[in-house]
């Protein structure tokens, strides 16, 4: 069957493109989905403005998913999995597992179509993985493969990480509190001295205010 593609299909054909398909190709996949009809006389008239259409979509899409591959590039995903006996996986980690993985980090669904991960990874490990976001937007990614309970387990090893250190600095901070409580009356002991001796001063001389008193008022004989 002879179409005339209205988007563009990687792998296929681009939008504007007039291509001879297999029928059960066109009517159960391109024709439902709109992405191409029957190259008829009227449809091919409309052959440059659907290119052009399609030239502005490619701007503007290759423009969002740079977005998309420069929020990525260079980052980090950890995919946990079952480990037999042996060290190899139960079963194996594919495109899915991927895209769904950095569609948790990007907010934007990925087809594992776009993880250019060639064979599914079967073994723990290490793994830098390409991953072509629209056509030549691109980005590479690091995988990590580990056991179930792998993160799980570094999170516990780093509460009891900051735990320890807490328990280091109290006793410190505990001893630098019982500095300054004592230098505190140390800081207050002139003060306290300078008042006893007023208190005495002033008795002292409350006293000899009285016994001046007394002789005074003592009888003649």
């Amino acid at each position: 069957m002879r179409v005339i593609f209205l988007e563009d299909v990687p792998g296929t054909a681009d939008a504007g493109e007039v291509r001879e398909v297999k029928n059960g190709f066109a009517r159960n996949f391109l024709l439902p989905r709109s992405l191409a009809t029957a190259a008829t006389v009227d449809a091919l008239q409309r052959t440059n403005a659907i290119q052009k259409v399609a030239v502005d979509k490619r701007v503007k899409e290759s423009s969002d998913w740079q977005v998309v591959a420069d929020a990525i590039a260079g980052s980090h995903v950890v995919i946990e999995a079952r480990v037999g006996p042996t060290g190899r996986l139960f079963g194996a980690v594919t495109g899915r597992h991927i895209a769904d993985k950095l569609a948790e980090l990007t907010g934007r669904p990925l087809e594992h179509r776009q993880v250019l991960l060639g064979e599914a990874i079967h073994d723990p490990g290490d793994y830098n993985v390409s991953v072509r976001l629209y056509r030549e937007v691109q980005a590479s990614v690091k995988v990590s493969v580990v056991p179930e309970g792998y993160l799980e387990q570094q999170a516990a090893g780093r509460t009891d990480e900051i735990e320890e250190a807490v328990a280091e600095e109290q006793p410190e901070a505990e001893t630098a509190e019982e500095q300054a409580d004592a230098e505190v009356p140390k800081a207050k002991a002139p003060k306290a001295k300078a008042k006893a001796r007023a208190r005495a001063k002033a008795k002292a001389e409350a006293i000899d205010d009285t016994t001046g008193e007394d002789a005074e008022e003592e009888p003649e004989e």
